[in-house]
């Protein structure tokens, strides 16, 4: 028993270890995922290298062929679509219930999260951006105390969150988080649902155009120059 918990903690391991690395842009949508490989980076055995890349699959972030094995699954802009209207969904439930269950304590520290992502901003520091905007969200999920919306709302994520990191965002836009950001945690401090919801709902179709913009001019682009 002993060694089948240590065995499923080393399996959990490389599965944190895949999804820090895709957030790093490490590893990117389409990359060929080889366990010999991954098993060396990792510095473990094979076997929870297999069972972390069943748990991706799960996910929805690794597609696993019998005959061409295990890959970062590619992301189009209608999966970008898909994953930002279904994420919205979600986060309009969490947001409401955030401001139906605020403390003083809990508005404080989505106050300090919003300030965090403000002076990453600030130092034009795209990473700590990243985990800010992940650890402020995250944040108003635990406050909402529905760890079901929550986990589902995680599901791929991160392949979008790579995706934004490679092609960035569009001319005032993190201006623009900055002051949702505000907006929102002022609404959900203030127990004022309605308010959240309408903000988190806007901040949520600003982000999903962004990024389906980006991506656009970036295929535009590479058409052009004949890529």
């Amino acid at each position: 028993m002993t060694e089948l918990i240590e065995h499923e903690t080393m399996a959990a391991r490389v599965e944190r270890a895949i999804k820090r690395d895709i957030l790093d842009g490490l590893l990117s949508p389409g990359d060929r995922l080889r366990v010999a490989e991954l098993s060396t980076r990792y510095g473990v055995s094979h076997i929870p290298v297999r069972e972390a890349l069943r748990q991706l699959e799960g996910d929805r972030l690794v597609v696993i062929d019998p005959h061409k094995g295990a890959v970062l699954r590619g992301v189009t802009p209608k999966f970008v679509r898909d994953m930002h209207d279904t994420r919205a969904a979600l986060e309009l439930l969490l947001v409401r219930q955030a401001a139906e269950n605020v403390t003083e304590q809990a508005a404080a520290r989505l106050s300090e999260l919003a300030q965090a992502y403000e002076a990453a901003a600030a130092r034009n520091d795209a990473a700590a951006m990243v985990m800010g905007n992940i650890e402020l969200h995250r944040a108003i999920a635990v406050l909402a105390d529905n760890p079901v919306a929550a986990d589902i709302m995680e599901q791929g994520w991160e392949l979008v969150v790579s995706i934004r990191r490679r092609y960035g965002f569009g001319p005032s836009r993190v201006a623009t988080i900055i002051e949702q950001h505000r907006a929102l945690v002022a609404a959900i401090g203030a127990g004022d649902a309605a308010a959240a919801v309408e903000i988190a709902m806007k901040h949520c179709c600003d982000a999903r155009d962004d990024l389906l913009m980006r991506m656009s001019e970036e295929i535009a682009g590479s058409e052009d120059r004949g890529v």
